[in-house]
């Protein structure tokens, strides 16, 4: 039998309402009760807002905190995981004999974020990891911790790289050879080349995959849970710590911070994708 497009839809079908049930239905009644809360607090006479959690979330400079620097280290993980993977994918392409080996340790990279990278991390670069006493030794890094936050924007880069490789491999191969061999003809430097062709040909690819780091950043929980535990000064961390609460939960609380998270990422997962579509037709 011919597996056309309606059949592999028809066949993925339960399977794929069943997970949109699992993960809508929960967040859908969470949300529409923390709404219900916070509308019918603001109308009832009470104090503005009394039993709304995302009064609660504003003016708790600790949730702010982390949603602030979440998208700080997203986003410094995503322009540093830019940089370094398409370095990476034009050296691949112009020496083709690596790409395979590379391109396989790039895909067990990108999947390798969570408790073995925070492991690895804390082996090397920990308060008594190898790397870090060695430095310490030789003067180096006294003041060194890697559960701050320029060692939270380590451990995010370390798993922003090889995705960011996997996802510019294809359109950093799709480049025309010819044009950079045409360029050095006419004596055009590297330099221009790329200003003036190289990066408006990739800008469409390269919008989508920040997109897609900047939310794998956004929303990692493992490898900043095993880092720095609940303290985590993460928005991902923080949610879970409102569900299940060292001391209490709170779960409108939770339902908040979660509706800021998807907030966020719905907005710049749409926005890259419109923004990739129209810089496609300028181009």
């Amino acid at each position: 039998m011919q597996l056309t497009p309606a059949r592999a839809w028809l066949a993925a079908g339960p399977l794929l309402a069943l997970m949109a049930a699992a993960l809508l239905l929960p967040f859908g009644w969470r949300s529409a009760d923390l709404l219900h809360a916070c509308l019918s607090g603001g109308s009832s006479g009470g104090p503005s807002g009394g039993d709304c959690a995302l009064h609660e979330l504003w003016a708790d400079r600790f949730y702010v905190d982390a949603i602030v620097r979440t998208i700080a280290l997203s986003a410094g993980s995503t322009a540093l995981g830019l940089m370094l993977g398409l370095g990476a994918a034009l050296h691949l392409v112009a020496h083709p004999r690596w790409e395979k080996p590379v391109t396989v340790l790039a895909g067990l990279g990108a999947n390798f974020a969570g408790v073995p990278l925070a492991l690895a991390l804390t082996l090397l670069l920990g308060s008594q990891g190898v790397l870090t006493t060695l430095a310490r030794h030789a003067g180096l890094l006294q003041g060194w911790d890697l559960n701050s936050d320029v060692g939270l924007l380590l451990a995010f880069t370390a798993f922003q790289v090889p995705l960011a490789l996997v996802l510019l491999m294809a359109p950093v191969r799709l480049l025309d050879p010819a044009l950079a061999e045409a360029a050095a003809t006419l004596g055009a430097p590297p330099a221009t080349f790329w200003r003036r062709v190289g990066l408006p040909l990739l800008a469409p690819s390269l919008v989508e995959a920040a997109s897609l780091l900047f939310a794998n950043a956004a929303a990692a929980y493992a490898t900043p849970f095993a880092l720095a535990g609940t303290a985590s000064p993460v928005l991902a961390v923080r949610i879970a710590a409102a569900v299940s609460g060292d001391i209490f939960s709170q779960p409108e609380l939770a339902t908040a911070l979660s509706l800021a998270m998807a907030l966020l990422l719905l907005t710049v997962i749409v926005g890259g994708r419109l923004l990739a579509a129209r810089l496609r037709r300028s181009a």
